[in-house]
């Protein structure tokens, strides 16, 4: 009688972790797919401020031709990257397909009100008043998950900059 009991016992408890893994799996997947995963608190706002031919932070590849440009398509560390020659920006993907860094020296593209081109002085002052914090160099910038680099040449010139998102 106490065999039963104990393979009754056994049988449940199996029953019942099975249950809460098919349900831990069914709410991560929910997760996943609608983004809340990847997307961080502020980044419509941040997206908001990013103007380089419509790429934004943590979107999905569903065309990876830019203003006509197909891109060469290189591997790296994290994922692998867009490079669009012609127009002078990389865009960088996880390996999850979502965009973690976009990097752009086109003049016709701006982040945060800045483009290339501008002073250095100039692009500092503005990306600090959008409340972005010196970080270990110079030139790069953090607020929260967010981190603003400027790439500057020897005549304190903004040539180019990249905003990418922290683990």
């Amino acid at each position: 009688m106490q065999l039963i009991v104990l393979n009754i016992d056994r049988l449940w408890l199996k029953r019942r972790c099975h249950a809460i893994f098919l349900i831990a799996v069914f709410c991560l997947g929910a997760l996943y797919s609608t983004g809340c995963v990847m997307r961080k608190p502020g980044s419509e706002d941040v997206n908001r401020q990013i103007n380089v031919f419509n790429v934004s932070l943590f979107s999905s590849p569903d065309n990876t031709v830019i203003n006509g440009v197909p891109p060469r398509r290189e591997p790296c560390i994290k994922g692998y990257e867009l490079y669009y020659d012609s127009l002078d920006i990389v865009v960088s993907y996880k390996n999850n397909n979502y965009i973690w860094r976009i990097t752009t020296r086109n003049k016709k593209t701006n982040m945060f009100g800045i483009y290339p081109g501008d002073s250095f002085s100039q692009a500092k002052e503005q990306i600090l008043q959008l409340g972005f914090i010196k970080a270990d160099t110079p030139y790069k910038f953090v607020k929260d998950w967010c981190l603003f680099t400027l790439l500057v040449n020897e005549n304190n010139e903004v040539f180019g900059m990249t905003v990418e998102t922290l683990d």
